[in-house]
């Protein structure tokens, strides 16, 4: 087996440890903990990290302590805004759906994602009653996505908000729906919140992890190999791949879990995959020409991002032409335009507005 670089030997480190699994001997002795800690908050997975390592008995370097106990205050604060928001949502009857926060808390990572089943502002404004919160300005993409993003004042935590559409053009308007009737409820920090079920959590994987992104992190490996280690015998994988062919991403999806069985295999698994030879057969192959693995770096899995979001979206503008789907088709056919656009205005930061009051009356609003 070839040797692990770097930073795949911590990555092995770190979802062995995650997974419960046992260290092998040595394994921390000449750890980069500077290194680790970098990597560990980039790909959401430090507090974790940091309460397994307390759990064996083993104290960080302080640099590590120090980062984790920030993200634990951004946890509380995250916790604290859910509760309003599910009071709010109660209060006025907003359906809503947190879709990925449940996979990283006690992290956070870069925003809380939610989903709301109505497409307006009067949405957001029900949902926030009670967050003091400043709203981005929005961007073509956010638009065709149907997001609107929030940073909650006086914190860095962001709210990406998602109207009624998933995908990265908002183009799967239908299957936001069909989450809504498949969602489950769960507790979290004592917030009760509806998530994705377990089969629609793997399909986000494929509509999200590797389409219009360069990398999927840590955290979303350590959900994806936990779900299927945790529910192999209960996962409908019929449901799974059906749903992922009728949104025109079943590549893409075989294309995120064969990576992650690969990266399972060979970070944790000594070379035994995750994925059953039945599971692999339902998920079908990767597109080809598709490189076999996902590079790990600090910032996370690295695989040829351009290539394989311009044959799914390619896909999916077909598919929608062919069903007469004239928004959906729409909107695939100007988000190449909307990416290029936001990729120009990352590179202006410096003169990007910050973002402002959402309504005139923040005073009403108050900090979780």
């Amino acid at each position: 087996m070839t040797p692990l670089a770097r930073e795949e030997r911590l990555a092995a480190l770190v979802l062995t440890l995650l997974l419960g699994e046992d260290l092998p001997t040595g394994a921390l002795a000449a750890v980069d903990w500077n290194l680790l800690a970098d990597l560990a908050e980039q790909n959401a997975v430090l507090v974790r990290l940091a309460d397994r390592l307390a759990d064996c008995g083993i104290h960080p370097p302080r640099r590590l302590a120090e980062a984790a106990e920030r993200e634990r205050e951004r946890a509380r604060i995250a916790l604290g805004v859910l509760e309003l928001i599910a009071a709010a949502a109660a209060r006025h009857a907003v359906p809503w759906i947190l879709t990925k926060a449940r996979d990283r808390l006690p992290d956070v990572g870069d925003d809380l994602d939610l989903l709301v089943g109505a497409d307006a502002d009067a949405a957001d404004r029900w949902l926030l009653e009670g967050v003091a919160v400043n709203r981005h300005e929005p961007t073509l993409a956010h638009r065709l996505a149907g997001s609107t993003l929030y940073t909650v004042t006086g914190t860095s935590l962001v709210l990406d908000i998602r109207h009624g559409r998933l995908g990265h053009a908002g183009q799967h308007a239908d299957y936001a729906t069909q989450l809504f009737r498949n969602q489950r409820c769960v507790t979290l920090g004592g917030v009760t919140c509806a998530v994705p079920a377990p089969e629609d959590q793997l399909v986000l994987a494929g509509v999200e992890k590797v389409t219009a992104r360069r990398t999927f992190h840590l955290c979303d490996v350590l959900h994806a190999i936990g779900t299927i280690r945790q529910r192999r015998a209960h996962i409908d994988w019929d449901y799974v791949v059906a749903t992922a062919r009728t949104l025109g991403i079943r590549g893409a999806l075989s294309c995120y879990l064969h990576y992650v069985d690969d990266i399972y295999a060979r970070l944790v698994g000594a070379g035994a995959g995750l994925l059953d030879p039945a599971t692999r057969r339902v998920l079908g192959p990767p597109p080809r020409g598709l490189a076999r693995r996902a590079e790990f770096g600090r910032a996370g899995f690295r695989f040829p991002a351009l290539w394989l979001t311009g044959r799914v979206h390619a896909q999916q503008l077909v598919r929608k032409l062919v069903a007469r789907d004239w928004t959906g088709a729409n909107r695939l056919a100007i988000w190449p335009f909307a990416a290029v656009a936001a990729r120009l205005d990352g590179r202006a930061t410096s003169i990007a507005p910050a973002p402002r009051p959402a309504w005139p009356e923040p005073a009403e609003a108050q900090m979780p």
